[in-house]
């Protein structure tokens, strides 16, 4: 336990904050590896990637299962997941849709004198979603992603997992539920180079979703430009603020949940009640980083300088903390809003923006799978009556040729229903 405004505190925020800095430094090391590798030998470098993390070995053409409309890689018929999943994988996949949906954006008009612009929204072609499959068999993961990519009308889904998350029924049932076709049979940065540049058997997609660990995210930012990417999300992190009021059974069980997913994660309690404190810490030992916060406001201040992942509130007006709470991937108010909860069926999405990028990234949504584009409709008043403004910040800026572009159209009577460039010599 650390009191929050002490140098002892500081010292130790700057070690996790340089902790992220050098965790990117070696991932990006073996990211770039990676991406040669795939661009340089494609199917046969990921299939040796996969031997030597996984121990399964296959041939490079079998690496993808499945395309078209048949994958080879899941049962004839329609698979049901185990019985013991079925209904619970439903409710999942029915809560998540339903907050989704409204975040569908739409396309508009927009109108001034005889211009006329359409705003408008398409969906995404072809999207590969990463799985982790290396400490378990991810299927939150799947229908995170794989849901609002639907709601948006994407056309072709692409999941990339290991070889044993890949032969599991389970996985293989939601795939089908979803309408994935194809499975790449590869984790880690191989798997994100490999779909963002394609191979000999896997045609690369247009954007990359899902979280991943440091060397995926590192491989996500270095192929962006090749491919969209969603954020960058890697490590598990929870920021908790609690006072006296928090219920420390359940406090110290959300710590532990998020604790859960590896060594790497980033799991931290900012309470303003050493009673509080000394529960959790006599729970967890040294599993969790617990400061002593002299009031609810520094500990705000400890989440809006960290842009956790995850941030859960077990405090006395929980909602107005919230609103103070400036970049966060998702906010858990209350003592019933338990983040593992979040992880699978609350309906908010799991893929969260980590490493401090919420500052900038937002949780996955149907958003990040439409693409959105102009389709400029100008009339001939109002071309000519912006001609002007248009030539004189050109000729401010050096660039002449576009203000004469705007000028010529002022200066031109075009018969109705003709344009410059269609009309022959007079």
């Amino acid at each position: 336990m650390i009191r929050l405004c002490s140098t002892e505190a500081e010292a130790m925020l700057d070690r996790l904050e340089a902790r992220r800095r050098d965790a990117e430094t070696e991932a990006f090391r073996v990211a770039d590896a990676a991406i040669a590798g795939v661009r340089e030998r494609g199917d046969a470098y990921v299939a040796e990637q996969v031997a030597k993390f996984d121990g399964v070995t296959m041939d490079p053409a079998s690496v993808l299962c499945g395309s078209g409309l048949q994958p080879a890689s899941l049962s004839p018929g329609v698979l049901k997941p185990a019985a013991t999943l079925e209904r619970e994988i439903g409710l999942a996949i029915e809560r998540i849709e339903s907050f989704h949906l409204a975040q569908l954006p739409s396309s508009y008009e927009w109108r001034r004198d005889d211009t006329r612009i359409e705003h408008r929204v398409r969906p995404l072609r072809r999207v590969g979603i990463y799985v982790p499959g290396g400490r378990a068999v991810y299927l939150s993961t799947l229908i995170m992603c794989a849901v609002p990519a639907r709601i948006a009308g994407v056309g072709e889904l692409v999941v990339a997992t290991t070889p044993r998350a890949a032969a599991t029924p389970e996985l293989q049932a939601v795939c089908q539920l979803l309408g994935v076709r194809e499975i790449y049979r590869a984790g880690g940065p191989a798997a994100i180079a490999a779909m963002a540049l394609g191979t000999a058997t896997l045609r690369r997609v247009d954007k990359i979703v899902g979280p991943g660990n440091a060397y995926v995210t590192a491989a996500k930012a270095r192929l962006i430009g090749e491919v969209g990417i969603d954020m960058t999300a890697g490590p598990t992190e929870l920021v908790t603020i609690a006072d006296d009021t928090a219920n420390t059974g359940w406090l110290a069980a959300d710590l532990a949940a998020q604790a859960e997913h590896g060594p790497d994660s980033a799991v931290i309690l900012a309470t303003t009640s050493e009673r509080v404190a000394q529960e959790v810490a006599a729970t967890l030992g040294g599993r969790v980083a617990i400061f002593l916060a002299e009031s609810l406001d520094e500990a705000v201040a400890l989440a809006n300088r960290l842009a956790p992942e995850h941030l859960s509130i077990m405090a006395r007006d929980a909602g107005a903390l919230a609103a103070r709470a400036e970049s966060c991937g998702a906010i858990y108010c209350g003592p019933w809003s338990a983040p593992a909860a979040g992880d699978y069926l609350t309906g908010s999405n799991h893929v969260l923006p980590t490493g401090g990028s919420a500052r900038f990234f937002s949780p996955l949504g149907v958003y990040d799978f439409v693409k959105r584009s102009n389709v400029v409709f100008a009339g001939e008043n109002d071309a000519k009556s912006i001609a002007e403004a248009v030539n004189a910040i050109a000729t401010f800026e050096g660039l002449p040729a576009h203000g004469a572009s705007a000028i010529c159209r002022r200066d031109t009577r075009v018969p109705a229903g003709e344009t410059p460039a269609l009309r022959g010599p007079r």
